[in-house]
């Protein structure tokens, strides 16, 4: 690629004149030469958008294993097979490739975002070369080519328009969130113009809706509008979520918890017990493996796929797995306007006449709705039809179109209407099947249009010819649509009660002061007139000045209607529910402020009570004036900004980031997908929005629908309060279990004996565990979810709570293990291994003295007695779980309760299947012997129940009483160590986080999304900056 250097400051193209930027361009009307084309085809390089590089499997399974607490697991893997004990290196090394293999299932994470906005490009272009047209290849397009475009057409590269015919519009809400077609013009504007309001420009990929004209080429591939934004989404970090460094936290300390005590326990084994090298080994693996909770990775993962198909089925899609914890955790919410809180479809809201101001419900292009009177009370059908008489003439002079389509993929919305033409036209045709027109075709025929004068920007009205019926000779009538401050001055007479065949004079004021006070309202206002037309003024070249140079006013106006892209309703209520749940809502828009601050009201994000003088709209250009810490002075008290710019919006997110949020961005256009990106959770609409947004999103809306985002909060929270419970459950298990092995060697049992071996406590983290984790994965949300307040930024999961678990509930668990497992030992009487090994054990102590020191290591025999005291051990353990696991079900409140029985019938399938499968290990021949078991009396299991029942009961005592008494205790003691308190309140990014990876299974396994890396500024394709004066290279800019 050709190499580019870029200049400092951007060329402002539309702030330059037609003249100057030929001459900039060195390029004429006529274009550029085929040989001038060619050489700056291979100085500036292709019309494409450069993609970024991506990972390689290699490197993805890399990512999976690259954390210490798998490599201790490898470890283990590794001293079991060289002392050839081969089930468990197998149970070790499966769980390794279960981790992995669930990693990288659920990575799905892939930087498509650029190769998504490749697509939206014109494949093909139409450029004047040496005073001719020709259509070429969209990607070869070069700075200073003139192209020509026309309605149906997709801009190939950013344009500065030289030329237009007609009304050239074209729609950029992707780029801007308009929702209108902008029309374009020549003339100059302002330097500091926010992209919206470029109307001398055309940006790539965004499509001709009406018109045409020409446009000099000033930017394209990479450092055209549309590039800047792909290079942004590539560019932008992705922010880790609380879930992934809280579990990265937890992944440092159980590492080096677990290396101090297998250390110790080595130690102790061989140098102080006399344990054989190998025999050491075995119960330093049996301490590591039993305190490492390998099953916890697949749990969380599990927890958080099920919740995932659960907001699925409720229209959320999670694109990536942490997203559904960080839901939770959210308190402030950055939406877009159009197509998000509204539907992008417009609708009239109002009809005004000389009467009164008339309602029309019904919200977007859907014909469902009614008209209502000034008390919302419906008007009856003669009227009406009177009203449908009156503005007849907006459906007549109209050239847009509407259709059903039944054939949509939408399952939510059972007839899609699809739009033709201009969005604003749609509306009024929308407006009259309200009012009872059933085909919009059939209308317009049985009045056919005989002639008419196009809308254009400079004179804003358009007019038609409509005869009164297809009968020869019929009357006939000029129809006339257009803005109210060029048709009033028009008028001569309005009609009076709302009756087409009584007129009078034309109040103007009252026309002038009802359009002011609904645009006011960031309504769009379209006076609707009418008059009888002469069939000797008819004519094919008739143009605007059929109106405004007639020798005196002589239409009627009808009334004006008031258009707006209305908030959905649904919208309404969610952010009601946001905001007693105690997450602000923010709306940035492209929009004009008006516009924005009146969607607010209605949408309850600012106060509907305060005067626009009252509210505070910030616009793209105002905060490109700010620095960072002026926009964080301003971004948490202002709740509306407009005139936002793809730029603007990601600043925004940032800002509320450095001042502690946890921000969701939405919103469904190309200009939002960097901000989507750079958000901690993006959230993209699934109907309307671009591929590129989707790309960008970790979540994505089927139902376009922003009370979808209030129910996925909803289950946000729920799966963390979840995670906590399965953290609370997993951890105090995983420590009593090493603990148990660990003070087996301390405190002297029958010889130092090991109550359980590797193989059981896998089991145990792999089964048991994991069965009883999904169970409460599936708990249900407490009744006061959504009236708290979003948890804290940084909180951790493994709290004081847990903290102290780790040590009352672990500590109860290991007392009745080794009170289970001596007591077992003592009441069985000694075998002749037994004996024997006691024997050697004398006889090497003799040894030892008689030599004055020295050592010689025995080997540890597995007898019978020992392998049935291991069984009762084994099912001790389990079942303190299973009891433990119903204390875990509620948090706070007591177990003691009716709820136990009748929520998540998944409890019990685990508690029966956990159960069925300890039965089946301790009594079927050959399988326990795998698991150095032995079948077990009744007196055994009736001690084993026992104990499980003063665990359930001592940890609810200890829940009754422990907020009050024991928890302030904990809380201090923890503060020096940093353990139970969150984390610095900057979250961290991706980038940061890069060089650590953390838990048994990889990053990935939650979620880690793929770096995606930006490619040189020297290999980047396209140019956008003047050719004049380049000298051996571009001279272009970023």
């Amino acid at each position: 690629m050709p190499d580019t250097e870029m200049a400092v400051e951007e060329t402002k193209w539309h702030s330059i004149a037609v003249a100057e930027i030929l001459t900039l361009q060195s390029t004429s009307p006529d274009g550029l030469s085929d040989s001038e084309a060619e050489g700056r085809l291979k100085k500036f390089g292709t019309n494409e958008l450069t993609p970024p590089p991506k990972p390689s499997f290699l490197m993805k399974v890399f990512i999976q294993v690259n954390n210490i607490l798998i490599y201790i697991l490898i470890a283990a893997a590794i001293v079991a097979g060289i002392l050839q004990d081969w089930a468990e290196v197998a149970l070790i090394g499966g769980v390794v490739v279960i981790n992995v293999t669930i990693g990288l299932v659920q990575e799905g994470r892939a930087e498509q975002a650029a190769a998504a906005i490749q697509g939206m490009l014109s494949s093909k272009a139409t450029v004047i070369r040496g005073g001719e047209r020709k259509m070429i290849d969209a990607k070869n397009v070069v700075p200073g080519d003139v192209c020509f475009i026309q309605s149906g057409d997709r801009c190939p590269a950013d344009l500065r328009m030289i030329e237009v015919t007609g009304n050239c519009g074209i729609l950029e809400a992707m780029l801007t969130g308009e929702s209108n077609p902008i029309s374009k013009h020549t003339d100059v504007c302002l330097p500091q113009s926010a992209l919206g309001d470029r109307k001398n420009m055309a940006f790539s990929a965004t499509m001709v809706m009406t018109g045409q004209g020409k446009g000099v080429v000033c930017g394209t591939g990479d450092l055209a509008e549309i590039g800047k934004i792909s290079a942004m989404v590539s560019n932008v970090d992705s922010q880790k979520t609380n879930l992934m460094v809280q579990l990265e936290m937890f992944g440092r300390w159980i590492s080096v918890f677990v290396l101090i005590i297998a250390v110790i326990t080595f130690c102790v084994a061989y140098l102080v017990h006399d344990f054989e090298l190998g025999d050491a080994f075995k119960s330093t693996v049996a301490i590591a493996v039993a305190i490492i909770p390998e099953g916890l990775p697949a749990v969380v993962t599990i927890s958080l796929a099920l919740a995932m198909q659960m907001l699925a089925n409720n229209n959320a899609i999670i694109r990536q797995l942490p997203a559904v914890e960080t839901l939770g955790s959210v308190t402030v919410i950055c939406s877009d306007k159009t197509g998000t809180l509204t539907k992008n479809e417009m609708t009239v809201q109002l009809m005004q006449t000389s009467t009164q101001q008339y309602k029309m419900t019904g919200v977007g292009y859907s014909p469902v709705g009614v008209v209502q009177d000034e008390n919302s009370k419906d008007l009856p059908d003669e009227k009406v039809a009177r009203m449908l008489k009156m503005f007849e003439g907006a459906v007549l002079c109209n050239d847009a179109g509407i259709f059903k389509n039944l054939n949509h993929k939408n399952p939510n919305v059972p007839v899609a209407w699809e739009p033709i033409g201009y969005p604003t036209e749609v509306a009024l045709l929308t407006m009259g099947m309200k009012m009872g027109i059933t085909e919009v075709k059939d209308f317009k025929a049985q009045q056919p249009r005989v002639g008419g004068v196009p809308f254009a920007s400079e004179h804003k009205f358009m007019c038609c010819v409509h005869a009164a019926s297809t009968a020869p000779g019929a009357p006939l009538t000029i129809h006339v649509k257009g803005a109210p401050d060029r048709l009033i001055p028009q008028c001569k007479n309005q009609v009076m009660d709302d009756d087409l065949s009584k007129v009078g004079p034309i109040d103007e004021n009252y026309w002038q002061d009802k359009a002011s006070q609904m645009s006011g309202l960031g309504l769009r206002c379209l006076a609707i007139c009418r008059a009888d037309f002469d069939p000797k003024d008819l004519s094919d070249n008739m143009d605007a000045d059929l109106l405004l140079k007639a020798p005196t006013p002589f239409l009627t106006m009808i009334g004006v209607v008031a258009i707006l892209d209305p908030p959905r309703p649904e919208a309404i209520e969610g952010v009601a529910v946001a905001q007693m749940a105690g997450i602000v809502v923010k709306m940035i828009t492209g929009d004009h402020p008006a516009t924005a601050t009146a969607i607010a009201k209605m949408l309850g994000i600012v106060d509907p009570k305060l005067q626009e003088s009252s509210i505070r709209t910030y616009t793209g250009p105002e905060l490109d004036a700010m620095d960072d810490e002026g926009m964080d002075s301003i971004v948490l008290e202002c709740n509306v900004f407009a005139r936002a710019s793809p730029e603007n919006k990601i600043r925004i997110v940032k800002s509320l980031q450095r001042r502690g949020q946890t921000v969701s961005m939405t919103g469904d256009g190309v200009n939002d997908a960097p901000a989507l990106k750079a958000a901690n959770i993006g959230v993209a609409m699934g109907i309307t929005g671009t591929d590129v947004s989707k790309e960008a999103a970790k979540m994505v809306l089927a139902d376009d629908n922003f009370a979808t985002i209030v129910k996925a909060v909803r289950e946000g929270r729920r799966v963390w309060d979840n995670l906590v419970k399965i953290l609370l459950y997993n951890m105090p298990v995983n420590f009593a279990q090493g603990l148990s092995v660990f003070f087996a060697y301390i405190v002297d049992i029958d010889g130092h004996q090991v109550p359980l071996t590797a193989i059981q406590v896998l089991y145990v983290n792999m089964i048991t565990s994991v069965t009883m984790g999904l169970m409460l994965a599936m708990e249900p949300a407490e009744a006061d979810i959504m009236t708290r307040p979003p948890r804290r930024k940084g909180k951790r999961l493994f709290g004081k709570m847990v903290f102290w678990h780790c040590f009352f509930v672990s500590g109860i668990m290991v007392v009745c293990v080794l009170g289970n497992f001596a007591f077992t030992l003592g009441n069985i009487e000694k075998g002749a291994e037994d004996y024997a090994y006691e024997a050697e054990k004398a006889a090497v102590k003799m040894e030892r003295a008689a030599e004055g020191g020295g050592r010689r290591a025995i080997r540890v025999p597995k007898t019978a007695r020992l392998m049935e005291a291991r069984a009762v051990a084994f099912n001790m353990l389990v079942f303190a779980e299973m009891a433990y696991a119903l204390n875990c079900r509620f948090l706070k409140d007591s177990a003691f309760n009716f709820k136990m029985f009748t929520e998540n019938k998944w409890c019990w399938v685990a508690i029966a299947v956990t159960t069925v499968f300890q039965i089946f290990l301790t009594y079927t021949p050959g399988v326990n012997e795998i698991f150095s078991n032995a079948p077990i009396g009744a007196a055994s299991w009736a001690l084993i129940l026992a104990c499980a029942l003063a665990v359930f009961v001592l940890v609810e005592v200890e829940k009754a009483v422990g907020i009050y008494y024991i928890m302030p205790s904990v809380k201090k003691g923890c503060a020096p160590w940093g353990c139970c308190t969150g984390e610095d309140e900057q979250e961290r990014t991706q980038s940061e986080l890069n060089q650590v990876q953390f838990f048994a299974s990889g990053a990935s396994t939650f979620g880690l999304p793929t770096r995606a890396g930006s490619a040189n500024a020297g290999e980047r394709h396209g140019a956008q900056g003047p050719v004049a004066g380049a000298a051996g290279t571009s001279g272009y800019n970023v």
